[in-house]
């Protein structure tokens, strides 16, 4: 009993002489690559057992860890789990009761991924009887305590090739890249580049997740210190897109401008922490841990006081950003809190829990980019309704509805385009005597009646003008254009009867009518030297009496040959 009790005070030292070794020990030693097991035994006193101390720049280290307390019921091991980490050759090797051994060898790239790209697994070597005593002789490696750590099981916890495990990995995977395709979209419609950065912070969450799930290993043949370069700078990179994503994101108005700063410099600061811990790791020497996390709880905090300041000015973007990358933060503050409370015991593998909290701050933030491209859009679709509200505000005559000369000069030529080859221009007449025997109130009645009265027919064969005063021009397309428009003439009359009383006779109006079907598509043939025509005609009309339509049809005539071989063209 006091012996079992003195087991839990067992200090640093050299291994117990009965033996060798105290049973449910740890022990090490380290040396060069000539340094062998059976003559280490020998020297009990160089060995330390149950320390932390090691001799990493050594070519060899030897861990024995002692299994006598293990009973037969318990069995051998057939696998040993432990932190991954490169080496060139590690041997394993079981001792049995009698003080036989077996060993089996691997090479880096032999050893099995284990539940994440953190992890390795190896399976042990057969041997008959109990086995006493598993020796771990590692070469070119420089991180004995991780096999000293090494959890021993009779089942591995994933298989050696892929597992289901894997299988959940590479699920959340594809959600993570799925928001990239709708950020894409988001981009093309809305021009900000908010959606790029969000698209960049998914990208990288995949790779993150993609290379500490194991995946990355398992489906290329890349070496170990790129998959760590991919597995370390990918954080980095993805912290820095969340910045900049949040300082495009956030309502400027929220944000304020000394915050957008803020965000801004914390990208390239996350960037130069992740450059320098992951290439130049000699800078920092054991202290690596302590400046890397603590950088980051530095630019971490300043990253929520920011847009906790955002939420208290009103920001409805602010809070999906907080939420989401809360349990990411939290796994750093996690990681950070190990490292300065428990370095001994630093055994924290954040993976999964990585890989979860990446992928709630990719489906928080997709939901907020989703709700600012909604918004966003409504805004300027809004924005686009009234501007086309002002335009047709702009195009049309406010008294009679009708569109006007901008709206004219505007369209002519898509409406000749589309087939409108016949042009009048209708003038009411007497109009200045209506507005002196009756007011202007009678005369913008009279107006309005005119432009009522120009708008029915076939509406999609007519397009009427108010060109100025009492003076309107009409398109018209069809075969029978010339009889609408005489048609359209006397309804002025009509409308104007039936609608405005106290008129001491009746409202007419003359036309000029114009049919250049025929010469619509030629050179020099344009809208001025049309109106000029027309308002030539127009004048014929009111030389004639008013009340009537002067109308006429530009024809091109075939050339005429004179007896000296010359010729002449002539239009009418």
């Amino acid at each position: 009993m006091l012996a079992f009790i003195a087991g839990f005070f067992v200090v640093a030292g050299p291994a117990a002489a009965e033996g060798g070794f105290a049973p449910a020990s740890v022990c090490h030693i380290s040396g060069s690559r000539d340094l062998q097991f059976a003559d280490a035994l020998q020297k009990p006193e160089s060995w330390t057992c149950n320390s932390d101390k090691y001799e990493f720049k050594q070519q060899r280290h030897i861990v024995r860890l002692d299994l006598a307390e293990r009973t037969v019921a318990d069995g051998n091991p057939h696998f040993a789990e432990f932190e991954r980490y490169e080496f060139e050759r590690l041997t394993v090797t079981l001792v049995n009761e009698e003080g036989r051994a077996v060993s089996r060898s691997y090479g880096f790239t032999d050893t099995w991924l284990g539940a994440s790209s953190l992890q390795s697994m190896v399976e042990l070597p057969e041997i008959r009887g109990r086995a006493t005593a598993l020796v771990f002789t590692l070469d070119g490696g420089k991180w004995p305590e991780a096999l000293a750590a090494a959890e021993l099981v009779d089942q591995p916890s994933v298989p050696p090739i892929a597992g289901l495990i894997h299988l959940y990995a590479a699920l959340i995977c594809g959600l993570l890249l799925t928001p990239i395709l709708f950020d894409l979209g988001y981009f093309r419609a809305l021009r900000e580049p908010f959606p790029l950065w969000h698209a960049l912070f998914c990208a990288m969450a995949f790779v993150q997740t993609a290379s500490v799930s194991g995946l990355i290993p398992l489906m290329s043949s890349i070496d170990f210190k790129t998959e760590l370069y991919i597995t370390y700078m990918s954080v980095d990179v993805m912290i820095a897109a969340t910045m900049l994503f949040a300082s495009n994101f956030i309502e400027p108005a929220a944000l304020g401008r000394r915050g957008r700063l803020a965000l801004l410099a914390i990208a390239p600061l996350a960037l130069a922490n992740g450059i320098s811990t992951t290439f130049f790791p000699e800078l920092f020497g054991k202290w690596i841990d302590h400046a890397y996390f603590g950088a980051y709880i530095l630019m971490l905090g300043t990253y929520f006081v920011v847009l906790g300041q955002a939420w208290k000015r009103g920001s409805l973007m602010a809070p999906y950003l907080i939420l989401g990358f809360a349990p990411f933060t939290s796994i750093i503050v996690a990681q950070f809190a190990s490292i300065l409370w428990f370095p001994a015991s630093y055994t924290f593998d954040e993976t999964w829990p990585q890989n979860f909290a990446l992928l709630f701050e990719v489906v928080a933030t997709a939901l907020a980019v989703a709700d600012r491209f909604i918004a966003i859009k409504r805004e300027r679709d809004q924005a686009v309704d009234e501007a086309r509200t002002l335009e047709a505000l702009s195009e049309h005559d406010q008294l009679t509805g009708l569109l006007n000369r901008r709206a004219l000069e505007a369209r002519y030529e898509t409406l000749v385009e589309e087939g409108f080859s016949a042009m009048a221009v209708l003038d009411i007449d007497h109009f200045k005597s209506i507005n002196d025997q009756h007011g202007h109130p009678i005369g913008d009645a009279v107006l309005r009646c005119t432009g009522e009265a120009l708008q029915g027919g076939a509406a999609r064969d007519l397009v009427a003008f108010r060109i100025g005063g009492e003076e309107f021009l009409l398109l018209l397309r069809g075969f029978d254009a010339r009889e609408r428009a005489e048609a359209l003439r006397r309804a002025v009359t009509v409308r104007t009867l039936a609608h405005i009383g106290g008129l001491d006779r009746p409202v007419t109006a003359s036309m000029g009518f114009l049919d250049f079907s025929q010469v619509r598509n030629e050179a020099g043939v344009d809208f001025d030297a049309l109106y000029t025509r027309v308002d030539q005609l127009l004048y014929d009309a009111k030389c004639a009496g008013r009340n009537r339509m002067a109308a006429d049809k530009l024809e091109l005539f075939e050339p005429e040959f004179e007896e000296d071989g010359g010729s002449t063209a002539a239009v009418a």
